[in-house]
């Protein structure tokens, strides 16, 4: 399974109302340039506090909620299903419906006022349902079957450095370094059963994590033009490869290695802080996600369909109950085929 981590965005956010009335500024000792030491909005604060571009040096804890949705047709691989139920083993459905939702608790803490450290505790709920028109066509052998699995995912550990902070003429420039552990049950040696019919082979169990280690790093850049804020990120994710004791559906271990196929993403948006409290994003992010190797007896193969490029159109809203809590929103639109087809999430980050 791959997760969609987040390694390579370009974003750019458009006027924020009201954040030119907040900014103060400073004449840096090192340059001469004035640096700006705005105390934004609370709309504003929590946008930047997604983007992870808001240092603080108070604890942040932010419990989380995210569903996804999907519904392929057409599948018939022997290897990997991309993105939501990867597995190394031989399906062959006509339609596979996924439902993942996934509870997690992020808390972050700003060591000084240019490094923030993250963790991330996920733990998943998935179900997919799998059809088949049944042997040979046949629609009075259609057939149905679902598979769910709960259980922890794989935690994750950030780090967040300002490199340099914001002037007049710069923007801030802070450096971005993540780690991923696999804590969740891996998709390799996956048994699957079949249908009566003989024509719906499925999964016995369904994974929460990748089975292996991942790291990504990358750089986040922010300019405030007042009254606007404008701010991307660059990066890349890389899965390190591990020996497993059976990669294969088939009866027996088969041992070998597999090679996660490494992640890059780009993407744009556009925030605006309608009032004090309340602010609106809209973003599209795209990810490329690179094909998947397994080893053999010394014998090294692509995975046929284990590469995948995911485009979500993200609709997001943050509201301040207070000065220490808000509400983060975000509605995603999956507008390729690996992407799913919509996502939900709901956040309550607040800070001790």
């Amino acid at each position: 399974m791959r997760n969609k981590v987040s390694v390579l965005s370009l974003v750019t956010v458009a006027a924020l109302p009201g954040a030119a009335t907040v900014t103060q500024a400073q004449m840096s000792p090192d340059d001469g340039e004035v640096v700006r030491e705005a105390r934004p909005s609370q709309s504003v604060e929590n946008v930047l506090r997604e983007e992870h571009a808001l240092f603080s040096d108070r604890l942040t804890i932010e419990p989380g909620i995210n569903y996804s949705y999907s519904d392929r047709s057409q599948l018939a691989l022997r290897g990997f299903l991309a993105l939501d139920a990867i597995f190394l083993g031989e399906i062959n459905v006509d339609a596979v419906e996924s439902h993942i939702t996934t509870f997690d608790l992020s808390t972050r803490y700003g060591l000084t006022n240019r490094l923030e450290v993250g963790l991330n505790l996920p733990f998943v709920y998935r179900s997919s349902t799998y059809q088949s028109i049944g042997d040979d066509f046949s629609t009075e052998k259609n057939s149905e079957t679902s598979v769910d699995e709960a259980d922890l995912g794989d935690i994750s550990l950030s780090l967040s450095y300002r490199l340099l902070p914001e002037t007049q003429s710069r923007p801030d420039l802070v450096w971005n370094l993540g780690v991923r552990a696999p804590t969740g049950t891996d998709p390799y040696g996956v048994d699957v059963r079949e249908d009566p019919n003989s024509n719906l082979n499925v999964p016995t169990e369904l994974p929460t994590g990748n089975g292996v280690w991942g790291v990504n790093t990358g750089v986040s850049v922010l300019k405030t033009l007042d009254p606007a804020i404008v701010f991307a990120n660059l990066g890349y994710t890389y899965n390190f490869e591990e020996s497993f004791d059976d990669i294969s559906a088939s009866e027996g271990n088969q041992p070998g290695d597999v090679k996660l196929g490494d992640t890059i993403r780009a993407g744009f948006g556009t925030a605006f802080a309608l009032k004090e409290s309340l602010s609106l994003s809209l973003s599209y992010s795209h990810e490329y996600i690179q094909k998947s190797e397994t080893t053999q007896d010394g014998v090294t193969n692509k995975v046929i369909g284990s590469d995948a490029s995911v485009g979500v159109l993200n609709l997001g809203g943050t509201y301040a109950l207070s000065d220490s809590t808000s509400i983060v929103t975000s509605l995603g639109v999956g507008l390729t085929d690996d992407a799913s087809d919509i996502s939900l999430t709901f956040r309550m980050p607040f800070q001790m």
